[in-house]
């Protein structure tokens, strides 16, 4: 290897670190408005539960629907239908569930609150809709957004 291979490679490694860096830092800008848009919803519906368990569920699932929307944009009356939506899910599923359960305490709440699936009233054909899925051809990888009216394997789906 010849020192005008070193410093290619070094120029190619010095530029995928710059590339990673400018990805976390927007990482960190979208947690941050994600963190936002979740408090001023709670606000906005004068939600006073001081609950860490609450506050941490509401997060984890209005940042889930936050995510399922381009460029984070929600409406203020769309925010607050989510909001009334997670606080019956908590009300009446989720809190009755952990205060009551037969296997004892919850070891890892966050991870168990990520697998609860709230039915969000989405409409897949809303072009502010955000259901994407990916694919690697010929090393690029591209997102389409999906079809509702077909499975992941491209088979029609009958109603």
């Amino acid at each position: 290897m010849d020192c005008s291979d070193k410093s290619k490679s070094r120029k190619e490694f010095d530029e995928t670190v710059r590339h990673i860096s400018a990805v976390v830092r927007q990482m960190e800008k979208l947690r941050s408005a994600m963190n936002t848009l979740c408090e001023c919803f709670l606000l906005r519906a004068n939600d006073n539960d001081d609950d860490p368990l609450w506050r941490r569920f509401y997060t984890i699932q209005m940042s889930s629907y936050l995510c399922s929307k381009n460029n984070l944009e929600v409406s203020a009356p769309e925010g607050d239908m989510v909001h009334d939506l997670i606080r019956c899910v908590w009300e009446e599923d989720v809190k009755d569930y952990m205060n009551n359960s037969k296997f004892g305490p919850i070891s890892n709440v966050d991870q168990w609150f990520r697998t609860i699936r709230i039915d969000f009233p989405m409409d897949p054909f809303d072009p502010c809709c955000a259901f994407f899925h990916g694919k690697l051809t010929d090393g690029t990888f591209s997102l389409c957004q999906k079809d509702a009216k077909q499975d992941d394997c491209g088979e029609a789906v009958s109603n």
